[in-house]
């Protein structure tokens, strides 16, 4: 089973491959994946910081490309500004 951030770097891979500015109905498909993907976190008991959230859906909707949101979310996670200033569980 692929980690919440492979599986995004893997649905936003693939989708890279061939990106066009996506159909209405395309983007309500590519929102409700990221809806999902959300929701599966949550019930792991982890929490998507909103940051991350507004790029997935930016993405999603063709405002930015795949690559630049890939390389956004990475950046997050290499400087650890995911997690922000909160204790440990």
């Amino acid at each position: 089973m692929l980690s919440f951030r492979g599986y995004i770097l893997e649905t936003l891979k693939q989708q890279a491959e061939d990106f066009t500015m996506p159909s209405t109905q395309e983007t309500r498909k590519n929102l409700k994946a990221v809806d999902n993907a959300i929701a599966q976190q949550m019930l792991e008991g982890l929490e998507v910081p909103p940051d991350v959230v507004e790029e997935m859906k930016r993405a999603a909707r063709g405002e930015i490309e795949i690559e630049e949101g890939i390389r956004n979310t990475v950046r997050r996670f290499t400087h650890g500004k995911v997690r922000g200033e909160r204790p440990l569980p």
